[in-house]
């Protein structure tokens, strides 16, 4: 069961499915073997084009009739009904196989292939989920091949015993076979089931206009549609010449269908993949085509059947194997509207329709002896013609593949970083072209932007416009552009530029520093008088460099430099970097120090400039400042990367090191191809800081992605993975045993917390070996429950974990399975006790845990744990703490502090403790995490309103929510209360998100007590935590939808 990869609850279920499709292969091979086998016998083969022709016309008007009688039928019980119906007219062409019933059986035959074929998907997809269904359809389409195999070998046996007409009877055994399993599939049909109408073929499309793209895929479609008719024709012809007897042929098609299979079975599970994945969709694009033209090649020069044989079996093993996948992949690129409106149009009208003249086109070449038996051959020339047609459309496709990805992302629906241009490609050229010209001054810059890892010649004539005649902020955008690019912007425009003395002249000075061209600046000294400082500063340094300037422009510098404000200082460090001068190293570092972040910013470029490796340690601390790590990541990318490396990895395993030096590092680091890098990481993964952890595993996935992890890195992880797994296990356990004891509310909060944690990066860290799986998509699903697509998680798992590491994680993520079931026996000797967990959180390094544990054991009166303590390990601050209560420290003191609890008579009325359960009451932060909360328990201040006091009035300005601890407060409008709000009631929420007026008064009915959160803190929180900001956008929502139902309920 676990080789094949199905549960044992679906074992019944997906054998039934298998034995169903086994009977339904098996019945479409005997049937197509005897009725092509009886009616190359019985009729000329200038009418087996016919053929072709009448089964186009009626598969289109047999579809339209099942459209309309299969609608809210059960799929399982209208598989019985049709599949009997077969069963019983196969009898009818087996009593009667003899004139006009023989081509009939051929039309019929087909007819019956198709249907039974849609009914089984239709109905497995009813029964298996998204999970099961990407785990279960290959097995089950695996079985068909198998069938394809076993049947094909049977056929020969079978026909030698007892003739080729009753090969018929085994055709309506198999299928006999398969209703059987369809009516044991019935008790797992879901009751309720409406079946959509199935358009095949019919989809409308608007004037049938297709674009460019979808033309060459049309053109892909229809050329193997027409060649596959060509090639049926010819090995039929040259199979029926091979074996004239009938019972010969049938036994000959059973032994192709056996090798087909074989061979198709083999791509499938092994070639295709390795083709995609290793050498692109080119290389499957063109694969079916070369090998058609080697084929028809051969054919056209040896005219042997052997030759004919290979090229049948190129056609049928590479088109549903390599071709089928590369088709799908070519419809990715587009809208899921485009998509859906054009693939039935292209795979069904136009595929018919082209098969359909094809037949008809054959059967006009034979019926007027254009083209006798012994020159089939010769339609080869068609199939040669045609094929390299294809073949050379195979390179527009992969043309337009790129286009419609570079169209994708001009829609901002791809990521940037993932992006490649052809440049050679007119279409992407004249994109960018009309997105430089446009009237929309973000759309010249975001085209800017993407010309930045281009060569820039295609756009010269339209970038040096664009530098003459657009705003300030192109021409800037240009200039850093073109920096050096003199073929682009020349040194003259650069010149010109600085002359005009306007916003970008002191940029083009700095420009023309870096060109070495500041000798043509004309009348420098009068720029020192202008009356923009950037200019006045852009001229000094060009004067640095002048004999007869330097000693004044220097003299000026230095005196700005130490006696001058810091916004001088900043504008003239942006131009020195420019420039050879030195700064004093206690300039630069009385700079770096600086609380002016624009300062800082401008040090960092002039000592990264000038690659002063004595201040990388500096920079490096400055990583964890959120107002300049952007600019001290940006300095630290101009150094040798070696040398930085080393650096960063030193501070990162430096444990003197803060925890926000770390996670900055962590940020940054997966820049450097170092194979230092994750074996210093996963050495830190001992850490018990799960939201650390977090930062590392992120580390390592894009490490992982840029080059890959060892397999000592790999086992490694498995081993955190396991130490992370059992951990929740711990946690599941803790939980279990709290559930029943009062005052449990934060300890519950925290460890629910954990286990999300945990269940993301035991995810992350199980699929770090195929870094391409879309895992941050897959935590969503589980995070907002998403029952339709946690089976994809699942899936996953399943697929990309070892059998170790699922027996571990699948249990900790799969709705169906309890961990508390397989907890004891995963943990065994290392399961710890309530008590050990509880002693184990207070002494654990996380400032959180330690406080809601001790909290918790005080209210449950556990001394036996509280003396076990080792209060030496405890911070210190703990002793003077905000977070418990009077009584709690009081408390603590009796039994086991010997009074060394500071225990003051605090002047609030709540501790910070009690203020964060009064919030996890409140709808708008029940969500958010306790620790996380506590933050907004500190800002959050006590108010005591009288009887009949107005907290505030109707039209006032508001800025802050109040939460009622106790007592009554009545929401007035107009004078008149609209209702009355009680403990843990919130009023004014919206007073934090908005600066509007008060929407409604409130006015205390008796005597109150509140909590009042002020905007201006609460804002600072949301900054820094965006499980606050997520919190907000959540409840938001939630009312905007409740209120649009309302709305919708008036109208």
């Amino acid at each position: 069961m676990n080789i094949i990869n199905i549960k044992n609850k679906e074992f019944y279920l997906v054998t039934i499915l298998i034995v169903m499709f086994f009977g339904i292969s098996a019945a479409t091979i005997t049937g197509s073997a005897v009725r092509d086998a009886i009616f190359l016998i019985k009729y000329e083969k200038k009418f087996l084009p016919l053929m072709y022709v009448i089964i186009a016309m009626v598969m289109t008007f047999v579809i339209e009739i099942y459209k309309r009688i299969s609608i809210n039928k059960s799929p399982s019980t209208f598989f019985v009904l049709s599949g009997s119906f077969f069963i019983a007219s196969l009898f009818v062409f087996h009593q009667n196989l003899f004139g006009p019933m023989v081509p009939l059986l051929y039309v019929w035959v087909e007819v019956i292939t198709i249907i039974i074929i849609l009914q089984f998907w239709m109905l497995a997809s009813e029964l298996l989920d998204t999970r099961q269904a990407k785990r279960i359809f290959p097995i089950i389409t695996a079985g068909g091949s198998f069938a394809a195999i076993g049947s094909g070998y049977l056929i020969k046996p079978f026909v030698k015993h007892y003739g080729s007409e009753n090969l018929l009877l085994l055709t309506i055994g198999f299928l006999a076979l398969s209703i059987f399993a369809s009516h044991l599939l019935r008790k797992y049909i879901p009751k309720k089931v409406t079946l959509e109408p199935i358009i095949i073929g019919k989809t409308k499309v608007k004037n049938h206009q297709l674009e460019p793209y979808l033309k060459h895929i049309a053109i892909m479609i229809a050329c193997s549609a027409l060649i596959s008719r060509l090639v049926d024709y010819q090995f039929k012809v040259m199979a029926s010449n091979a074996f004239p007897s009938q019972n010969d042929l049938v036994s000959f098609f059973g032994t192709y269908y056996m090798v087909t299979g074989a061979a198709t079975l083999l791509m499938q599970s092994v070639i295709t993949s390795f083709v995609l994945t290793r050498f692109g969709i080119l290389a499957g694009l063109i694969f079916l085509p070369l090998s058609l033209v080697f084929g028809s090649m051969a054919f056209l020069i040896f005219a042997s059947f052997a030759t004919c044989f290979i090229l049948k079996f190129s056609d049928q093993v590479f088109k549903f194997s390599m071709n089928n996948a590369v088709k799908e992949i070519l419809w990715l690129p587009l809208s899921s509207l485009k998509r859906n409106r054009s693939k039935p149009f292209i795979d069904g009208t136009i595929k018919s329709f082209v098969e359909g003249i094809a037949g008809a086109a054959i059967f006009l070449l034979v019926y007027f002896n254009f083209l006798p038996d012994s020159k089939v051959y010769l339609l080869s020339l068609i199939v040669l013609l045609f094929t390299l047609y294809w073949f050379w459309n195979s390179f527009r496709l992969k043309d337009g593949y790129l286009s419609e990805i570079v169209r994708s992302i001009e829609n901002r629906q791809l990521n940037l970083d993932d992006l490649t241009y052809d440049i050679n490609d007119s279409s992407t050229i004249d994109t960018l072209k009309l997105s430089l010209e446009d009237k929309d001054e973000f759309k010249k810059l975001f085209a800017i932007d993407l010309l930045r890892t281009l060569p820039l010649s295609p756009w010269k004539e339209t970038i040096q416009n664009q530098f003459l005649s657009a705003s300030d902020k192109v021409k800037r955008g240009i200039l850093e552009l073109c920096w050096l690019q003199r073929e682009i912007i020349t040194n003259d425009m650069i010149i010109n530029q600085i002359h005009l003395k306007d916003e970008i002249s002191p940029h083009a000075i700095s420009c023309a520093i870096d060109r070495n061209i500041t000798k043509n600046i004309k009348d420098i000294d009068s720029f020192l008088i202008a009356s923009n400082e950037h200019l006045q500063f852009s001229a000094l340094v060009v004067m640095i460099n002048d004999p007869d300037r330097s000693k004044k422009a220097i003299e000026i510098i230095n005196q700005t430099l130490v006696d001058g404000d810091e916004k001088e200082i900043t504008k003239l460090l942006h131009f020195l970097k420019h420039s050879d001068y030195d700064i004093s190293e206690h300039l630069i570092l009385k700079y770096l120090n600086s609380k002016n972040s624009e300062l800082i910013t401008q040090t960092l470029g002039m000592i990264s400039q000038k690659h002063q490796e004595e201040y990388l340690s500096n920079i490096i601390l400055l990583l964890e400042s959120k107002n300049v790590s952007n600019a001290a990541e940006k300095a630290l990318s101009r150094y040798d990367k070696k040398i930085v490396c080393e650096k960063l990895l030193k501070y990162f395993s430096s444990t003197r090191s803060t925890y926000e030096t770390k996670v900055s590092i962590l940020g940054l680091i997966h820049q450097f191809e170092d194979r230092k890098i994750a074996k210093t990481i996963l050495s830190s993964m001992d850490n018990p800081d799960l939201k650390f952890l977090g930062e590392c595993t992120n580390t390592l996935i894009k490490v992982s992605k840029s080059y890959g992890l060892s397999n000592n890195e790999l086992a490694q992880i498995k081993s955190v993975l396991s130490t992370l797994s059992k951990r929740s296990y711990q946690l599941h356990l803790f939980k279990s045993r709290l559930m029943s004891i009062p005052n449990n509310i934060l300890l519950i909060d925290h460890i629910e917390h954990d286990l999300q944690m945990l269940r993301h990066l035991i995810l992350k860290l199980g699929t770090l070996e195929d870094p391409t799986v879309p895992i941050e998509s897959y935590i969503r699903y589980i995070d907002n429950r998403d029952t339709d697509l946690l089976p994809l998680v699942l899936e996953l798992v399943d697929t990309t974990f070892s059998n170790q590491a699922k027996s571990l994680v699948l249990p900790l993520i799969d709705p169906e399975v309890d961990p508390l079931s397989i907890a004891s026996t995963i943990l065994g000797k290392e399961e710890m006790s309530k008590e050990d967990m509880l002693k184990f959180w207070v002494e654990n390094p996380h400032y959180w845990k330690t406080v809601i544990a001790m909290q918790f054991l005080i209210n449950s009166g556990n001394d036996d744990v509280l003396r076990d303590i080792d209060w030496n390990q405890l911070p210190k601050s703990l002793l003077t703490d905000k977070y418990f209560s009077y009584k709690e420290k009081e408390y603590l003191n009796t039994i086991c502090m010997s009074n060394n609890f500071l225990n003051k008579e605090s002047s609030n009325m709540y501790s910070v403790l009690e203020k964060t359960l009064l919030l996890k009451s409140v709808n708008l932060f029940k969500n958010i995490p306790g620790d996380i909360l506590s933050k907004i328990s500190q800002i959050a201040e006590e108010v005591e309103i009288g009887f009949d006091e107005k907290l505030f009035d109707q039209g006032e300005h508001g800025d802050s929510l109040y939460i009622i601890i106790n007592g009554k407060i009545s929401v007035t409008q107009d004078e008149r209360s609209i209702t009355i709000l009680e403990e843990g009631d919130c009023i004014g929420e919206m007073a934090l998100l908005d600066q509007e007026p008060r929407s409604a008064g409130a006015l205390a009915m008796v005597d109150s007590i509140l909590l009042k959160i002020d905007q201006e803190g609460f804002y600072e929180l949301m900054s820094t935590n965006p499980e606050i900001m997520k919190q907000i956008v959540m409840i938001l929502t939630q009312r905007v939808r409740e209120m649009n139902k309302k709305v919708t309920g008036y109208l």
